[in-house]
């Protein structure tokens, strides 16, 4: 049983134990499995394997940059550092839903290449410029631009965290994936507060190692991260992460199974009735029994929440 100090370094505790068993005892990354309760606790997991250089799969998912929640988050936060990023402007100019409609994505397209400029910059003139698009759709595009303007200035001040929350606050992005109040929400709007968890051990890493903590260092690290994701061959042996639900039937010489603190593992949903606490037992047995030779266990005793530092109970 290993005790963390952070969810930072429980992953960094993870990716360093698979190395060096991996290097004391010539084993393969596929003989390693790590186990969590949501699907959001890969991405500790993830940045910590990727900065080892050890090959990893998710199972039943997508990598965590990889994720739609995810992407869109990120594409207002790449407008803010290159308002010129045409492929990110064009994810988020209706997301969430303001109104701004495919033909009018189309028009702005057509004349941006017509006058060689940004599509950005087409909005940013949008009087100036002869473009058939009525006078409501003007005023909707002139609010986009406002808030990624007011962005831009609070970017000036703010630090990568303070602008990330700002961002998801001010687009009311939660808001939007929480009205379908299905289980895959609930998961959506975990893996955006995990994005902010990410972004706030980033900075607080960074700033410890007096190096550049800006959002263009972060979005940078992400790049990476999402070229590590895109160069991985699926061919070659790698560990494997996956919830415990998805693990049912599988075995490994190693596994580690992860956060197992009071309200995260058990749920905090479980705690409700006896039969639901009951059912988070099993499902740690399940974990437990996917272990041929060693289980590692292992809890925090603080974890980030929507980026704040909120204590976990073993």
């Amino acid at each position: 049983v290993m005790r963390t100090i952070s969810d930072g370094e429980e992953g960094r505790f993870v990716a360093q134990s698979i190395w060096e068993n991996m290097m004391n005892h010539q084993l393969q990354p596929d003989q390693f499995c790590v186990l969590y309760r949501t699907n959001s606790q890969s991405r500790s997991i993830e940045d910590a394997l990727r900065k080892k250089n050890i090959d990893y799969t998710i199972y039943g998912g997508i990598s965590f940059y990889q994720r739609k929640e995810i992407k869109d988050v990120l594409s207002y936060l790449r407008l803010l550092v290159n308002p010129n990023d045409e492929e990110a402007l064009k994810r988020i100019i209706n997301y969430p839903a303001r109104g701004i409609g495919a033909t009018t994505i189309d028009r702005l397209t057509i004349a941006a290449n017509h006058y060689k400029k940004s599509i950005f910059d087409i909005i940013s003139s949008i009087d100036r410029v002869d473009i058939k698009i009525d006078g409501g759709t003007k005023s909707k595009l002139q609010n986009f631009l406002n808030m990624l303007l007011r962005f831009q200035i609070e970017a000036q001040t703010k630090n990568a965290f303070e602008i990330a929350e700002l961002v998801v606050k001010e687009t009311r992005l939660i808001k939007d994936l929480e009205k379908d109040g299905t289980p895959e929400a609930v998961s959506k709007v975990e893996n955006v507060q995990e994005l902010l968890n990410g972004i706030k051990d980033f900075i607080t890493d960074k700033i410890e190692q007096g190096q550049d903590a800006s959002l263009t260092a972060f979005l940078e690290d992400v790049a990476l991260a999402t070229d590590f994701d895109t160069k991985k061959d699926n061919a070659k042996p790698s560990v494997s992460l996956m919830t415990i639900h998805q693990s049912k039937g599988l075995e490994y010489a190693y596994v580690y199974i992860v956060g197992l603190e009071e309200n995260l593992f058990p749920s905090a949903m479980s705690m409700n009735t006896r039969s639901e606490l009951e059912e988070e037992r099993r499902l740690f047995y399940v974990a437990l029994t996917r272990a041929e030779k060693a289980a590692y266990l292992s809890y925090a005793q603080t974890r980030y929440r929507w980026g704040k530092l909120v204590d976990s109970e073993p």
